[in-house]
C-alpha cells in the first residue's frame, strides 16, 4: 500500500478541480494510480476522446493532475464487492471522513463513479458545507459489460466538454 500512497500523493493536484468519487480502491495490487485497473483505463479513454491518445500511463497521469483532478474514495479501505453488509457499512463509514476532504479539496466539479453511491456522497457534501462546487453527476459504474464501460465514457466526455475550467 506505501507504494499506492506515494504514487497518488505524486498526482495529487495542488488545486482540485475535478474530483472523482469512486466507492473504494481495487482489492490487490490494482490501483489507479499505477494504471492497472479498468476504472483507470475507462477515465483514460474518456480523456483521450478530449486530449488525444496518450503514449504512457505518466502522460495521462501528468495531464490528469495538470487539469486539476484526483481521484478519492468513499471508503479508503478496500472492499469485498460480493459481500454486500460490509459494503453497505464501508459507505455509510465513509461519509463523514469523505466529507472532511472535501473541504481540504473544494473541488468545482465531482464525478460520482457509481450511481448507487450518489446519495451517500450529497450527504458528504452537505455535512462539508462546502459552496466550491459547481456540478455534481454520478456516472455509471464502468463494470460488468462493454454497455457500462462505454456509458461511462460518455458520460465523463460530456462532463469534461462542458467543463468551463477547462477553457481556462
Amino acid at each position: 500500500m506505501e507504494v499506492y500512497d506515494a504514487e497518488r500523493a505524486k498526482y495529487k493536484p495542488e488545486k482540485v478541480k475535478i474530483l472523482f468519487v469512486g466507492e473504494a480502491p481495487a482489492i490487490g495490487v490494482r490501483r489507479f494510480y499505477l494504471g492497472n485497473t479498468n476504472l483507470f483505463r475507462v477515465i483514460k479513454a474518456a480523456f483521450a476522446e478530449c486530449y488525444g491518445d496518450f503514449t504512457s500511463t505518466e502522460e495521462f497521469l501528468d495531464l490528469f493532475k495538470s487539469l486539476g483532478c484526483y481521484i478519492d474514495y468513499l471508503s479508503l479501505e478496500t472492499v469485498d464487492k460480493n459481500d454486500i453488509p460490509s459494503r453497505k457499512l464501508a459507505r455509510a463509514s465513509g461519509v463523514n471522513p469523505l466529507s472532511e476532504r472535501l473541504k481540504l479539496y473544494q473541488p468545482e466539479i465531482v464525478i460520482i463513479l457509481m450511481k448507487e453511491l450518489q446519495k451517500q456522497v450529497k450527504v458528504a457534501v452537505e455535512i462539508s458545507n462546502i459552496n466550491s462546487i459547481k456540478n455534481m453527476e454520478a456516472v455509471p459504474y464502468p463494470a460488468g459489460s462493454d454497455t457500462n464501460k462505454k456509458n461511462c465514457i460518455i458520460a465523463i466526455v460530456r462532463i469534461l466538454k462542458n467543463a468551463a475550467i477547462f477553457e481556462d
